[in-house]
Parts: structure tokens; C-alpha cells; sequence
């Protein structure tokens, strides 16, 4: 060990001096990005606790982002709660689906965000697993449902995935960002009364592949930085995808420059999805069950009232969650992100498994509502 030692003391005073100091330079600097790194990791962790998600969503030209296939997606916060979420072959939530030709008839397909995902309980807590378990295996209940996806998504991964499966009901689950997400991957547009589907144009594809499923979603750090800049991005989006739907929609001519006309060119952009949706589904046979989240829908007075005026021509079923969880005052999540916790989910979930069963009976006696 010693002559080894020497020879290594030998060739480093072999070394141009410039050099020397150029190694050592390059030492101390990386030596006190560590430690500013450390300690700058650790004051986020104590003082400013932020979310993280690990692994994110992988980039996708028909949907903007989607969970990755076959992972356990781990959530939380310092110090606050740790959730994973379990995904399948066909990047949903819960267990694999029997492909349409093989799988249990009848079916039930349940779209929505990441309240339908079900972002801030444990795998099965969600009511879409909820539903299926009440519903006793005899229905396929189709979770297509991704955090961060607005109809427009929602819409277009039940044409891409849900109708195979020729589901006798699909349930829609309202978000106040919907509008707004509608904006930001328009994946999905109503043109002449009928669907187009295009690819999206999500920004920083090539960062986001690579950050997805790095470790560095682990980092308080990073996800401090992270949260920020996304807002940012986020505004910038929207903005840019008002403009592009200012000038490609008819009676929105000039400038949108004040909140009420973005708030309406996102609720009319949402009630024509909406609206063609629902006429596509009754002329198909099927039955369109809306629910939204707490108090949700009346954010958006325009949108709520097609949802209800489309009820009152039989095109869909609204139904009124906060109604199903009246005298429950402790239904919330861990994640404060997200209002439903497992309390809640139950609850909804078995609510719906009755509205689906109700239809179902209807459907089969005669002269029953939904009787051809």
C-alpha cells in the first residue's frame, strides 16, 4: 500500500501545475454545489414541504401527457402523506382489462381527471374501483380517467380505448379546471357538429422525457423550482391557446382581453364538446351520467346550465355529488389538492354502481324510460 500510495503521489506531481490547480478548482467547486445542494434540499424539506410525483407522465402527441404504462406512481409530501398509484397495460389506473373482445358484458366507461383517477387515496379507494366491486364483477368498469386531462382528453381516449368496449353508460366527472385544460391540449375540437381529433402541441416534450422518470422528481428542489415554473408555463399556454381559439371560433372576433369573455370562450368551447358528446352517446344507445366535483358546476353558470337543460331532454344524467355525501363532514384527503378522499370515493362509488343498475333495469322493462 505504501508504494502504490508513492506512485500516486508521483504522477500527481507530474502534473503541470496549471493543471493541478485546474483539478483542484474543479474540485472545490463540485464539492460546494453538493453542500449548497444538500443544504438548500434540506431547508425546502423542512420549511417548505412541496409535492412530488415519481414517476410523472410520459409526453403524448394524442393526449398531452399520460401516465406510464405498468407503474407504481408514488405521491406525496414531506412529512404530510405517501400514496402510490398503480397503473395498467392500457395506462390506467387499477388492474388490467380484458381486451373488448373477451371482456364481461355489460360495461360501464368512467372518464374524468385526477379526482376520477383518484389522486389522494390508495389503490382500490378510487370509485371507479369502488364501482366495480358494488356493480359484483358482473360489468367491466373501464377507469380511463388521467390527472391533469380535460374533456377534450376524456372524450378522445373513449373513442381511442372506451367504445370498443360498447359501454351501456359513460360517466363524466366535472372539474373547475376543465375549461381551462380545454385550452391548454386541444386534442379533441367540434367542427361542423362532428369530432376532429388532432395531436397536441405540448410544450418542452424533449425536457419532460427526459425529467419524467428521473430521480430527480424525488427532490424537494427541484419540485420547488418545478411547481413554480410550471405556473408559469401553464399562463403562458392558456394565453396562447386563447388566441388560437379567439380566431378559429365564430362570434369571438377582437381582442379577449377581459375575464368574463375568456371565461365564456372556455365554457362554450366546453358545452360544445359536451353537447356533441352527449347527442353522439343517446344516438349510439347510451346512457351519459354527469357528476361533478363539490359545488363545481356552478362556477360556470353557461356550462351548468346545458349540463341541465341536455338532462332535461333525456341526453345525459346529471347528479348532484354533494347531495350523496350531505351529513358527511370528514370525507377529505390527505392530499389538499384533492377533496374526495376515501370516504368520499366510497360513497360515490357505490352511488353510481345504483345509478348504473337503475338504467340497467330500465333498459330491460318494458316501456321503462330507456326502452327502445
Amino acid at each position: 500500500m505504501r508504494r502504490e500510495r508513492s506512485s500516486q503521489e508521483r504522477n500527481t506531481r507530474r502534473l503541470p501545475p496549471a493543471r493541478r490547480r485546474l483539478l483542484g478548482t474543479l474540485g472545490l467547486a463540485a464539492a460546494g454545489l453538493a453542500s449548497a445542494f444538500a443544504i438548500s434540499e434540506s431547508i425546502v424539506w423542512w420549511f417548505f414541504p412541496t409535492e412530488y410525483l415519481y414517476p410523472r407522465y410520459q409526453v403524448s402527441p394524442q393526449y398531452g401527457l399520460i401516465p406510464y404504462p405498468n407503474v407504481a406512481m408514488v405521491h406525496g409530501v414531506p412529512r404530510r402523506f405517501e400514496l402510490r398509484y398503480s397503473t395498467n397495460a392500457d395506462r390506467c389506473r387499477g388492474e388490467n382489462v380484458a381486451p373488448a373482445g373477451e371482456a364481461q358484458r355489460p360495461a360501464v366507461a368512467v372518464l374524468g381527471d385526477s379526482y376520477t383517477f383518484g389522486m389522494g387515496v390508495s389503490d382500490g379507494e378510487d370509485y371507479p374501483a369502488v364501482m366495480r366491486r358494488a356493480l359484483g364483477g358482473r360489468w367491466t368498469v373501464l377507469s380511463l380517467a388521467s390527472p391533469g386531462w380535460g374533456l377534450t382528453q376524456q372524450i378522445r381516449r373513449y373513442y381511442d380505448l372506451g367504445e370498443a368496449y360498447y359501454p351501456d353508460v359513460v360517466v363524466i366527472q366535472f372539474g373547475g379546471n376543465d375549461p381551462e385544460d380545454n385550452i391548454i391540449n386541444p386534442v379533441t375540437k367540434v367542427r361542423d357538429g362532428e369530432f376532429v381529433f388532432v395531436d397536441g402541441g405540448h410544450g418542452l416534450n424533449w425536457t419532460k422525457r427526459l425529467l419524467a422518470r428521473s430521480v430527480l422528481q424525488r427532490s424537494q428542489l427541484y419540485n420547488f423550482a418545478r411547481v413554480r415554473a410550471s405556473r408559469l408555463l401553464e399562463a403562458q399556454r392558456v394565453k396562447s391557446g386563447i388566441e388560437d381559439q379567439r380566431r378559429t371560433m365564430p362570434g369571438l372576433v377582437g381582442s379577449v382581453t377581459t375575464r368574463d369573455s375568456v371565461r365564456t370562450m372556455q365554457e362554450r368551447i366546453y358545452t360544445d364538446l359536451l353537447s356533441t358528446f352527449a347527442r353522439e352517446l343517446s344516438a349510439d344507445g347510451r346512457t351519459l351520467v354527469v357528476i361533478a366535483i363539490n359545488r363545481h358546476l356552478t362556477l360556470f353558470p353557461h356550462i351548468e346550465a346545458v349540463v341541465r337543460d341536455l338532462d332535461a331532454q333525456g341526453l345525459l344524467r346529471y347528479h348532484e355529488v354533494l347531495d350523496w355525501l350531505e351529513g358527511m363532514s370528514d370525507y377529505g384527503s390527505p392530499d389538499p389538492g384533492h377533496g374526495w378522499g376515501a370516504p368520499a370515493h366510497a360513497v360515490i362509488g357505490e352511488r353510481l354502481a345504483e345509478v348504473v343498475l337503475r338504467i340497467d333495469e330500465e333498459r330491460r322493462t318494458p316501456g321503462g324510460a330507456l326502452s327502445p
